[in-house]
């Protein structure tokens, strides 16, 4: 028996393998060693840079709707309160009639509806980002002003989890959008949901309605999947691997499955399950007891 296989066997190392992963077996005091160490996998979702187009937007629309809403709401209180005040005369010494009072009632009823309507169509129309009137106004306020532009986004990864975007101005110029919510309908071009977002700052006085530039956007969400911590990462045959650990000696080499490149480590779609461990100090001694030669009896 030549000194490799010897080395080997003190080792307690066994090997096996398979098409798609391989399997090592190495006892707790090499483990300790040779400082392998293990760390859970938790549930990630693929997140993907993309590039797209944003739209500066008409805010006339949002402007008309709002004052139509703050009038129906100034309708609706006072006819609410003269619905009270005829209500109360009436039952009291009959000072108006039950006719009145009921008319009154019945416009109260009818402004209250309108102004609902009008709420929902804030709602329908620009998204729940739009609800609160103190917001919208002073959102308002700065389009008129000229310290602000909304914009739309569209992007064929389309809507979901992008965190943050960037419109890219002609001579280079880069300005960052302000993300407010999902747009309400969807653009026939790309087929995808859009985005609604602000641009705030002095460059926003020279954005027109309807400029259209290209835009960055980070953190789109793709499939659901882990990350694989780098340290865990071993590069051989062309493929990327992460060891997990299945018991208390034994290790199994996995590929991961359509890699993508994300700040912690590598997105794998397949072949790992959260929760599982996989070996973040040590794996490069196990990738080199895996494949040293096997000893001959």
């Amino acid at each position: 028996m030549n000194k490799l296989a010897t080395l080997t066997l003190v080792a307690g190392l066994i090997w096996t393998s398979a098409a798609w992963a391989a399997e090592v077996e190495m006892d707790a005091p090499t483990q300790k060693r040779l400082s392998v160490a293990t760390a859970p996998l938790a549930a990630a979702r693929r997140q993907v840079d993309a590039t797209g187009f944003a739209r500066v937007l008409d805010p006339v629309p949002l402007a008309t709707l709002d004052g139509d809403l703050v009038t129906a709401a100034s309708a609706a209180a006072a006819s609410r309160a003269e619905a009270a005040r005829t209500k109360a005369l009436a039952a009291a010494d009959a000072t108006v009639s039950l006719k009145t009072a009921q008319a009154a009632q019945a416009q109260a009823s009818a402004d209250a509806a309108k102004l609902t309507l009008l709420r929902r169509r804030v709602g329908l129309e620009w998204g729940p980002a739009f609800a609160s009137d103190a917001g919208r106004s002073r959102l308002i306020a700065e389009l008129v002003a000229g310290r602000a532009v909304l914009v739309r986004i569209d992007a064929p990864v389309g809507a979901s989890g992008i965190r943050n975007a960037r419109m890219q101005l002609s001579g280079g110029e880069s300005v960052g959008v302000a993300i407010l919510g999902p747009a309400r309908t969807a653009d026939p071009r790309v087929q995808t949901g859009g985005l609604i977002g602000v641009v705030r700052g002095p460059v926003a006085s020279r954005l027109g309605v309807g400029l259209s530039a290209p835009v960055t956007l980070a953190g789109a969400t793709g499939g659901a999947g882990v990350v694989v911590p780098r340290s865990a990462l071993i590069r051989t045959a062309g493929q990327t691997f992460a060891y997990v650990r299945k018991d208390a000696t034994h290790f199994e080499r996995r590929p991961l499955v359509a890699p993508t490149p994300q700040a912690e480590g590598l997105f794998s779609a397949g072949g790992f399950a959260p929760g599982e461990r996989v070996v973040v100090s040590g794996a490069s001694a196990l990738l080199a007891a895996e494949t040293a030669p096997k000893a001959e009896d």
